[in-house]
């Protein structure tokens, strides 16, 4: 099957070299004014926001910039544009980056998040929250969060939104195989066994997942093994390669590779539709997803169904999954004014109310840890459990290396390739041995080549 992925590893190439050949991706720094830049501006101070937030993401998220709007009328005035999917938006910032036309506030998907550091041209977030200690609190974020877009040592972007893996399980399949609602379930052993015993017992399918290489690397992180090396690409050093293909890691993804080459799994499709309908029929016992498959499953799923912490096979103090989502990317080339009236932005996005607002509306982890203190949020947090679920597993994830996940501008074109030798392993096409051994040689080269044209 060809990956989802594809033609966003041949954009994200070409970005890199382009990036690298324009001028406006030299030089760069911190560049952090204080609040007085937009006090002393005259007039009303416009910024501009570039997201790749569609459907009701994007309407959540423009109901947000307008009440913002409203409060700051006559001072601050925000047009946010909805640029594509964030393949396509990020393809557009780098035509801004050769243009010198880039938004004020770049809202970047996560694996964006090598390549936005690399072109310099974001002022990191560490420096405006010093540079102006009276908006927002760093502290208040998710320690998960910041962990995630730190890149040698310095907060780079303020996350937007969060999501994170999930083993969703069909209890009513449970059940009939004679699988005890108390049976542990948080470690991959336990769910790869009871995935077996409910296809022996029952005739269905007992374990699926996206063809998506968001779950290797889940797996890698979740073993307590960094998925690249060194340290991730985030103590200073880029970035040189993969570690699938050994130690603990290897070891996780095999015994998912057993699963569907004994027949026990049953493939997901590359956007996952497979896996999700596979489940809400009720004919897969345990599904790795995204906790935003909630929205799906509440829609007609008629069977008893929750989800569970996303299974691990490494020590708890070093392991744990990867979250998923998008940061928020000051422009260090906005006037002085933009830069505050874009972290004021910043701030009001990330604030426990707005988060809060933002997380019913679209099912994301709020990235503001105060939010929890909300009556409201506690209601809605016992009204959901697998809600809770969510929040809870982010809250207890580890600020350590194997959980902060890769950062590289090259992560899409490794995700392709990645992706291409884990279905050719699942599927008994390749040896796990061969697969996993060209899936790091394909990603070495894809690293080389970003380095290469990115002048590193």
């Amino acid at each position: 099957m060809k990956s989802r992925f594809a033609a966003a590893a041949i954009a994200v190439t070409v970005m890199a070299g382009s990036a690298a050949c324009s001028p406006a991706s030299s030089g760069g720094g911190s560049g952090a004014p204080d609040a007085s830049a937009l006090k002393n501006a005259k007039g009303v101070t416009e910024i501009t926001v570039w997201h790749g937030l569609g459907a009701a993401n994007g309407v959540a998220f423009n109901k947000l910039i307008s009440q913002f709007n409203a409060a700051n009328k006559g001072k601050i005035h925000v047009k946010a544009t909805f640029q594509g999917i964030y393949a396509d938006l990020l393809a557009k910032y780098t035509a801004g980056l050769r243009g010198n036309s880039t938004p004020t506030i770049m809202v970047a998907g996560d694996i964006a998040t090598g390549f936005m550091t690399d072109v310099k041209k974001s002022i990191p977030a560490a420096d405006m929250a010093k540079a102006n200690p009276g908006d927002l609190k760093l502290a208040d974020l998710s320690a998960t969060g910041r962990n995630y877009y730190t890149v040698n040592g310095k907060l780079q972007a303020v996350p937007m939104n969060m999501s994170t893996p999930a083993l969703w399980v069909n209890r009513d399949l449970l059940a009939k195989a004679g699988i005890p609602k108390s049976t542990d379930l948080s470690t991959l052993d336990a769910v790869v066994a009871a995935a077996r015993t409910v296809a022996e017992k029952t005739g269905q399918k007992g374990f699926t997942m996206p063809d998506d290489d968001w779950y290797i690397e889940q797996l890698a992180a979740t073993a307590g093994q960094d998925f690249c090396t060194p340290d991730n690409g985030r103590k200073g050093t880029a970035a040189s390669g993969i570690t699938i293909n050994t130690g603990a890691a290897k070891s996780a993804i095999t015994k998912v590779a057993d699963l569907y080459r004994t027949g026990v799994a049953v493939d997901g499709a590359p956007d996952g539709s497979a896996a999700l309908s596979g489940f809400q029929a009720g004919k897969v016992a345990f599904m790795l997803n995204s906790s935003g498959a909630l929205g799906a499953l509440k829609g007609g799923t008629r069977f008893d169904y929750e989800a569970l912490p996303f299974p691990t096979t490494g020590p708890r103090g070093s392991s744990g999954p990867v979250i998923g989502g998008s940061a928020l990317w000051l422009s260090s080339t906005a006037t002085d004014a933009q830069k505050v009236a874009g972290w004021k932005l910043e701030t009001f996005l990330t604030s426990a109310a707005a988060q809060e607002q933002f997380s019913h509306a679209t099912g994301y982890v709020p990235v503001n840890s105060k939010t929890d203190a909300s009556s409201s949020q506690q209601a809605y947090l016992k009204a959901n459990p697998n809600f809770r679920t969510f929040t809870t597993q982010i809250k207890n994830t580890p600020t350590v290396s194997a959980p902060a996940g890769c950062v590289t501008g090259a992560m899409t074109a490794i995700r392709t390739g990645n992706i291409n030798q884990i279905q050719a392993a699942f599927s008994g096409q390749k040896s796990i041995d061969e697969a996993l051994d060209q899936a790091a040689a394909d990603a070495k080269k894809a690293i080389k080549a970003y380095q290469d044209q990115l002048g590193q």
